[in-house]
């Protein structure tokens, strides 16, 4: 499925974002694309009678709506309803049929006019350049983490960070492994500011788009070094945080060992509780040496996508 190409030589340099690791050890640019073969998926409980009786008129109304075969972009819309899509709309919803109806139809409306699996990656590729947002290993069920750091800001036009922010969500779906229907985030606030920082209409313009669109796509959030204005960010977007989302929101110390003990409460983990060394990278506690490198990095979304 993924194919990476041989590493390339990267010239020296002291700037973080392209020599995360400087002491002379070996470092890799090419991203974990592969999960470790000994995860254990979180798999979706069976349906009762009455749950599975709402999933099959789900389907049934949403085949009723869905694009006839004539329609050009009818096999993409096919691919997208899965059965596990149908489950993901309902479970969202608590299994209310009718909430579950209208938040699907209105995401194929979406994908009909926004098409987020058609992104052409030239249109999002300086957004990527910079390393603000990508993939790179798996947590111990599976799960595909997404770096996002804010430090890395490279741009202001909100319709193509919104662009760009989809295309990964795409991808993420296409980096999911069998039996696996969420990604992890880890938020690394390292050196971020609020000039850096995406502010609260772009946030929630994310977290809109999470919600509406990808439901029970966030499997767990990881916030990395939050500053102290980041908490008054998250106090103004917590009323459009669904309480389901807010619930997977860990915060990480990456100073001191959690423990039973610990009075910091439950939300303060350790990101190795979560992922083995061998898929996390260096600077969270893990062993991966990893060092940004946009053409190794883009080079092997490209081929995973086979373009």
């Amino acid at each position: 499925m993924f194919r990476s190409r041989p590493k390339e030589p990267v010239a020296d340099c002291k700037d973080e974002k392209t020599a995360e690791a400087d002491d002379g050890q070996p470092t890799t640019g090419i991203p974990l694309f592969t999960p470790p073969k000994d995860y254990s998926p979180l798999m979706y409980p069976n349906m009762d009678e009455a749950q599975t009786s709402k999933f099959t008129a789900l389907k049934e109304y949403i085949n009723s709506v869905a694009l006839p075969e004539s329609d050009a972009y009818h096999s993409k819309e096919q691919a997208f309803l899965s059965d596990i899509t149908f489950q993901r709309y309902l479970r969202a919803r608590k299994f209310d049929l009718e909430g579950a109806k209208k938040q699907l139809e209105g995401t194929l409306k979406w994908r009909r006019s926004y098409r987020p699996d058609e992104i052409d990656p030239e249109a999002v590729k300086f957004e990527q350049s910079a390393g603000k947002m990508y993939f790179n290993g798996f947590d111990n069920h599976g799960r595909p983490l997404c770096y996002m750091k804010p430090r890395y800001e490279n741009s202001k036009d909100g319709n193509r960070q919104i662009k760009n922010i989809v295309f990964n969500l795409e991808l993420a779906a296409s980096l999911l492994p069998e039996n696996v229907h969420t990604m992890d985030i880890i938020v690394d606030f390292r050196d971020a500011s609020s000039g850096n920082t995406p502010g609260v209409g772009m946030a929630k313009q994310f977290l809109e788009i999470l919600g509406n669109h990808y439901p029970e796509r966030l499997g767990v959030a990881f916030l990395v070094h939050t500053p102290w204005f980041f908490w008054t960010t998250f106090k103004l977007l917590s009323p459009f945080i669904d309480p389901v989302t807010r619930a997977k929101v860990r915060f990480v110390d990456l100073k001191e060992l959690k423990d039973k003990k610990s009075d910091k409460g439950p939300e303060w983990v350790q990101l190795t509780d979560y992922v083995d060394k061998d898929q996390l990278e260096k600077d969270f506690g893990g062993n991966l040496r990893w060092k940004w490198n946009f053409d190794e990095y883009w080079a092997n979304v490209l081929s995973h996508l086979n373009l």
